[in-house]
């Protein structure tokens, strides 16, 4: 394995030397075997650990800004509070790990395997997620500014209290998946799958759907100003309360949508069929700013002109 000089600290041969105790050896090919290393505080920024195996390390504040770690299978390590911003976690395989507080601004993930993971309050703005497979993560109140995800399978992860502004999420894949009381303004889901998933009460103000799969996800109490839905199949989906005003609908399936309770005003390129599909109420606003619920012919699907 190459070994990288630390500026305030040991080398990284230096600390496997001295962490002999919990090596299980090396492959034939250099391949770095680590068992419960304790590496808390320490400075490894730039240090080459390309497809190292690291099993039930410390890493509490360590220094790893910069540092390889493509294709490595880590498990079970703490990293909290750790700097990681710029790591090269490329095609690695991530399991229990707990990166809680770490600072992980434009990290790599891309192609990797992220399972049971927590990512709480961590940051990780501009961090890309390429290609990912995300399992059972935790992202609660995580900075997720301008992240990239696409082509990402995601599912059974929480992803409240984020922000995700201008996240890009396009074609991602998406299922049973929290995004409850988040903040993704600006953020694009277009193309994408997203299957049962909650985004009550998230702020999603212009996010873009264009030719998403919404099927049976929740925007109860939602923010959706603005918002582009064209061509996306919202069958299923429910809406209620949900602030629609100004939202784009060309061609998006409405069936069993439920709008009761929703804000169109001003909702443009809707038609008389598609709200007839969807379900409404007294408390529906409809695009021409009158009540609900929307009667077939009534003109009440054409927006107001201002």
């Amino acid at each position: 394995m190459e070994t990288t000089d630390t500026a305030n600290g040991p080398s990284v041969e230096e600390i496997l030397r001295a962490h002999a105790q919990w090596m299980r050896g090396e492959s034939s090919e250099g391949r770095c075997i680590l068992d419960a290393a304790t590496w808390n505080g320490l400075n490894l920024a730039g240090a080459n650990l390309q497809d190292a195996i690291i099993r039930g390390a410390t890493l509490l504040d360590a220094e790893l800004t910069g540092a390889r770690l493509s294709k490595s299978n880590i498990d079970d390590a703490d990293f909290q509070r750790a700097l990681l911003g710029g790591t090269d976690f490329s095609e690695a395989y991530l399991t229990r790990n707990e990166f809680a507080f770490s600072w992980m601004v434009e990290a790599a993930l891309p192609d990797s395997q992220i399972r049971n993971c927590s990512f709480r309050k961590a940051n990780l703005r501009g961090s890309r997620w390429q290609g990912a497979l995300l399992e059972n993560c935790k992202f609660p109140e995580a900075a997720l500014q301008g992240a990239s995800f696409h082509h990402a399978r995601i599912a059974l992860c929480d992803f409240s209290q984020t922000d995700f502004s201008e996240a890009q999420f396009v074609r991602a894949q998406f299922e049973h998946s929290g995004f409850l009381a988040a903040n993704g303004p600006d953020s694009n889901f277009s193309n994408c799958r997203i299957k049962g998933c909650d985004f009550a009460r998230t702020d999603l103000a212009r996010a873009r759907f264009f030719q998403a799969d919404l099927t049976g996800s929740q925007f109860d109490r939602t923010r959706l100003r603005e918002a582009d839905f064209r061509e996306a199949q919202l069958g299923g989906a429910i809406f209620c309360r949900a602030d629609l005003t100004g939202a784009r609908f060309r061609g998006a399936v409405l069936l069993a949508t439920d709008l009761r309770g929703a804000d169109l005003t001003g909702a443009r390129e809707l038609t008389s069929q598609q709200l007839a599909q969807a379900r409404s109420d007294q408390n529906t606003i409809l695009p021409n700013g009158s009540r609900g619920p929307y009667r077939r012919y009534s003109g009440a699907e054409r927006a107001a002109v201002r």
